[in-house]
């Protein structure tokens, strides 16, 4: 997994879920651990990137692409040190004891990727048009390891989202003058993960992000209880 810089919203709020129990004064009261829920989660990235210089030649990225995953959670006991402790500070003490956190964890996370891209090389010293080289095609994702990672700050009364950016193999590249066709690997976004704080408890959520050339969109809902992909 490749490290990426971490995008984190400011406050917003979460959708809210019939659960969450505020403490007098403030604060969350964690949830009995083992409590089900299912994150429904849509990704989709759109941009068109150019580089170059005109005189020397340019040339055009386009992506197109959605994702979608459906990915069950489990609660878990709330600790006094946060998960994320090791994550943000690698040479800190991630037990050490910071306030009363509730981490959900996942198993594995099933869906899909589709992909419409394409690349154009523009280039003045060359006569005729270039061609353009299109990618598409729809691939499963099933992820083996860990995609996501949730957990609410009880005392605070806010909640984290660490989504990681699934990618698969299979798309086709479709053949163009001077390109074979081939098979390609695509990735969900441009980053190896999307990092969001929103307040209140666990819960659906809409972020927006640019990116180079474009934005990414990523929305999730929450339900409790098992829901089938």
């Amino acid at each position: 997994m490749h490290v990426a810089a971490l995008l984190l919203a400011g406050p917003a709020l979460a959708a809210p879920t019939e659960s969450a129990v505020v403490k007098p004064g403030g604060g969350l009261v964690a949830e009995e651990a083992g409590v089900e829920g299912t994150l429904a989660i849509t990704i989709r990235w759109s941009a068109e990137i150019v580089k170059g210089i005109p005189e020397e030649g340019l040339m055009t990225q386009v992506y197109k692409r959605t994702t979608q995953l459906v990915c069950p959670v489990t609660s878990s006991d709330a600790a006094s040190y946060s998960y994320f402790a090791a994550f943000d500070n690698p040479d800190g003490d991630p037990f050490a004891a910071t306030g009363s956190y509730q981490p959900w964890w996942n198993e594995e996370c099933t869906g899909s990727l589709t992909i419409e891209d394409s690349y154009h090389m523009d280039d003045p010293t060359l006569a005729g048009p270039e061609p353009i080289v299109r990618s598409s095609g729809t691939q499963q994702l099933s992820t083996g390891d860990t995609p996501l990672t949730v957990e609410t700050d009880l005392n605070r009364a806010r909640t984290r989202y660490l989504f990681v950016s699934p990618s698969a193999d299979g798309f086709q590249q479709h053949e163009a003058e001077g390109y074979p066709a081939k098979l390609i690997s695509a990735s969900s976004a441009p980053q190896a993960t999307m990092d969001f704080t929103l307040e209140g408890p666990i819960g659906g959520g809409k972020q927006e992000i640019a990116v180079e050339g474009g934005r990414l969109y990523v929305d999730w809902t929450f339900t409790r209880g098992r829901t089938k992909p």
